[in-house]
């Protein structure tokens, strides 16, 4: 491996918690969402990109969402909008989401919530939103357009879901938002330097870089699936890792790129950063 290619910082949650989840705000922000499964809790800790020191530590809104949606329902990291990262909870008895809770974690303080809408998309300078009713004991949708910095309504659009419908079309990812690439499948019949075509690969190709992740299937042990990350610039290889060992499942979509840097999960429970 070439000097380098090293990390520039790692990160792993506190305890037993599994790295679930990572975004990226302005301007030098990463959130991650941490879970400890077992007793269904969750923390977000944000970290400087540049330095890897954290800025928010074990930030929770469990009590105050189980208050709104329900105990024992593990919320989220629904998307990020400037400097906020933004929170859900899920509607009672449905694996749909309720609630949004926008939080700085400059200030560690939640900005503003709206605890009976739910998330739809991310326009061009709002957020489209719905909240769940009925009539007649059909179930309906009211749609409205927040402001991302306040939580206030703009537009309310009400029933149309046309309208609707035409909006979310229009909508931004968030891989547009946070300017990522992700890792898509390898196509069949191809195979990357050291594969065998009993392998499973995904990859993210950008300006000359390379990342590949490679799965191999459990062997004659049968101790489960084990992947290898590794970074090409312009044909040569110069970084190496090993993401996951032994996982039930392979460990897909572990990985993203973000202008020149690499970053990636290892084993569930640590991030990596690498800058090419």
């Amino acid at each position: 491996m070439s000097e380098r290619y090293l990390p520039q910082w790692r990160y792993s949650p506190s305890g037993d918690a599994l790295l679930w989840k990572i975004m990226f705000l302005e301007p030098d922000i990463l959130v991650c969402e941490n879970r400890l499964q077992e007793i269904s809790k969750t923390f977000f800790t944000c970290i400087s990109i540049r330095s890897g020191k954290e800025i928010l530590k074990n930030f929770s809104l469990d009590e105050q969402i189980d208050r709104v949606t329900g105990e024992g329902r593990i919320n989220g990291l629904e998307t990020t909008r400037g400097n906020f990262f933004y929170i859900y909870g899920y509607q009672d008895n449905s694996p749909e989401h309720r609630g949004i809770w926008a939080v700085d974690p400059l200030k560690k303080e939640i900005v503003w919530a709206r605890p009976e809408a739910a998330f739809v998309a991310n326009l061009q300078d709002s957020m489209l939103v719905y909240t769940a009713g009925s009539f007649a004991g059909f179930p309906e949708r009211s749609y409205s357009l927040l402001d991302v910095k306040d939580g206030k309504v703009i537009e309310t659009i009400g029933e149309d879901a046309e309208k609707a419908n035409g909006l979310r079309r229009e909508s931004l990812s968030d891989e547009e938002l946070q300017n990522v690439v992700l890792p898509v499948m390898q196509a069949p019949g191809t195979l990357f330097p050291g594969q065998s075509k009993e392998e499973l690969g995904e990859y993210i190709e950008h300006d000359g870089l390379l990342i590949t992740v490679i799965h191999a299937p459990p062997g004659k042990e049968g101790r489960g699936f084990d992947a290898t990350i590794r970074g090409y610039c312009n044909g040569i290889k110069v970084y190496e890792d090993v993401l996951a060992k032994g996982t039930a499942v392979p460990c897909v979509n572990y990985f993203l790129l973000r202008n020149v840097t690499l970053y990636y999960i290892k084993d569930m429970n640590e991030l990596i950063s690498v800058r090419f």
